[in-house]
């Protein structure tokens, strides 16, 4: 499990926090709880903000709202690896935070799906926008990239003529 809390300005309402969990195994985010605004690190949290002015682990720019947007679809449409669960969760305590109200479709592109954006769309919601865009293009990149790395060890066994329990 993979604590994240994103901090996000510059939106309707007021700054917030979002305090989320990512499990890679089973590609299960859920969004837990809304809270006020925090610039400071909970323990063993991932921190992704758009404030400049807060440590943090990623940090979420105008230009990766569309490729947000794109994870939140995904997730909120997508499986958990049991077959059985949504990908996306939101708690009673987050429900605020669901952006599916904000965002509308507005037709396709060579470039792909596009999608109008409420101006009234909350710095919460973005905060859950973040959150998906973290979680998915960030996190399941780098857990890709270890599974590719565990598999070039084992070939590399292979070549040197261990012996390996597939």
């Amino acid at each position: 499990m993979i604590p994240i809390q994103a901090t996000v300005v510059g939106y309707s309402g007021k700054p917030c926090t979002i305090f989320s969990v990512y499990d890679p195994d089973s590609r299960v985010l859920a969004v837990s709880v809304e809270s006020g605004y925090r610039s400071q690190r909970r323990d063993n949290c991932m921190v992704i903000t758009n404030d400049t002015n807060i440590e943090r682990d990623g940090l979420f720019t105008e230009e990766d709202l569309q490729q947000s947007i794109n994870a939140f679809f995904n997730m909120q449409g997508g499986v958990s690896a049991d077959g059985k669960t949504s990908r996306l969760v939101f708690s009673d305590k987050a429900a605020r935070t669901n952006p599916a109200q904000s965002i509308e479709k507005d037709g396709i592109d060579s470039s792909g799906q596009r999608y109008r954006i409420s101006e009234s769309i909350t710095a919460a919601q973005v905060a859950a926008l973040a959150t998906c865009w973290y979680a998915e293009s960030k996190i399941e990149t780098i857990n890709r990239a270890l599974n590719m790395a565990e598999k070039l060890i084992e070939i590399e066994l292979i070549n040197r003529g261990a012996i390996i329990t597939i």
